[in-house]
């Protein structure tokens, strides 16, 4: 770990040195989310350019527990399995945080409601509530049984946040759904979409152009929900109707057992020669990545939460300057029928897809100049500094003091 050139720096996440004057408080970001989580970071540098020191308490990416920075504590536990393995971890992250001499936490999960509640209640310390998911939406449907008994969690789960996100100080949700039906509980909420990071895209602003068309890009988990198993039939039909397109996927996996499940879906499938994979990039290396392809694409599938969502990719492929091929889902819908130049299929379909990247490419004159001009708007209006980060720090102002 060190800072260099004003930046501080470790092997998985990069923030600026802060420049704001330092308040003496700190605030303490306990979350079940991994090492290096892009929104963890940026809620991170916004309360460090609003005076507050932070202290980071996250999972995986190997042991570190330091001062990357006098600014800055981080203790990373143990890289994540399965979602019970994440559940199993929450209350080491709560025993952490509880021993940390925090003037405030910012929690990140929904797991940590209760516990951090509870913690203030005790305390007489404030709670931010940073909400990344619809989580009623999100956990219910993953529990087995018929549709009505899913409905029947969905509102026990949404009681439940409701309830506990009621005695919160204050909430940061990452879309004016969700903040709009939080604040109805009373609660101090804003808005505060997972838009790009100026210093994540750094200078990456350059215009699209047809050949750049030829390489396809999916930043997003790999997993069945994000139509992992869809990916995989495109790229081998993309590689029979068009050789000369790569799709170059990055290895991104919310568990260990969600790669075991990709691997041997590549074995079973085999891999086709226009599959290219990376390794997981640092957010303030991800635009290069971006900027060297044409397409963005999202697999995104029509279960949970997912009809309501923007994928955090979908910003970063307008903002960069890609098309959008997309899964036809309301949130993406929305998205891009407002801020982006892109088509939509039906996402259980691989052959939409790919007939969507082709008609990209037979029409790759006027897809740039769309796509050119919605990236311009996006980086005057998409841009974490200039539309969340002064909403969040009014709100933690008002929260921590």
């Amino acid at each position: 770990m060190d800072t260099l050139n004003d930046e501080i720096r470790t092997d998985r996440w990069r923030l600026r040195a802060p420049a704001a004057a330092r308040l003496g408080r700190t605030v303490c970001i306990p979350t079940v989310h991994p090492t290096g989580d892009q929104r963890v970071l940026r809620c991170a540098q916004s309360a460090l350019d609003a005076g507050y020191d932070i202290d980071l308490i996250w999972l995986g990416g190997g042991s570190a527990h330091g001062h990357p920075h006098p600014r800055v504590r981080e203790t990373r536990l143990p890289e994540v399995r399965s979602i019970r393995h994440r559940l199993e971890l929450v209350p080491k992250v709560v025993r952490l945080a509880e021993s940390r001499a925090a003037d405030a936490w910012h929690i990140h999960d929904f797991y940590l409601l209760r516990a951090a509640c509870a913690w203030s209640r005790r305390t007489g310390r404030p709670v931010l509530y940073d909400v990344h998911e619809y989580y009623p939406e999100y956990y219910s449907h993953r529990l087995p049984g018929p549709p009505w008994m899913r409905g029947q969690a969905r509102r026990l789960i949404a009681g439940l946040e409701r309830h506990y996100a009621s005695k919160v100080a204050g909430v940061n949700a990452v879309s004016d759904r969700i903040a709009s039906r939080l604040a109805a509980t009373g609660v101090p909420a804003v808005a505060t979409p997972n838009f790009p990071s100026e210093e994540a895209l750094g200078d990456q602003h350059r215009p699209l152009v047809a050949a750049l068309l030829k390489r396809v890009v999916h930043t997003g988990s790999l997993t069945p929900e994000f139509g992992s198993d869809v990916l995989l039939s495109v790229a081998h039909e993309l590689a029979r109707e068009a050789p000369g397109v790569e799709l170059v996927v990055v290895r991104r996996f919310p568990s260990e057992s969600a790669r075991v499940a990709f691997s041997e879906l590549l074995q079973r499938r085999g891999t086709p020669p226009n599959l290219t994979l990376v390794d997981p990039l640092p957010a303030h290396e991800l635009s290069r990545l971006l900027a060297s392809c044409g397409i963005g694409i999202s697999f995104l599938q029509d279960v949970g939460q997912a009809s309501l969502c923007v994928s955090t990719k979908l910003y970063e492929y307008v903002t960069v300057g890609l098309a959008i091929v997309a899964s036809d889902l309301t949130g993406a819908r929305e998205f891009i029928e407002a801020s982006a130049a892109g088509v939509l299929v039906d996402p259980r379909r691989p052959s939409a897809y790919v007939q969507a990247i082709l008609r990209t490419l037979d029409d790759a004159e006027r897809t740039c100049a769309a796509v050119n001009a919605a990236a311009a708007a996006a980086r005057e209006r998409m841009s974490w500094e200039k539309a969340c980060a002064p909403a969040l720090q009014t709100l933690m102002r008002q929260v921590v003091g």
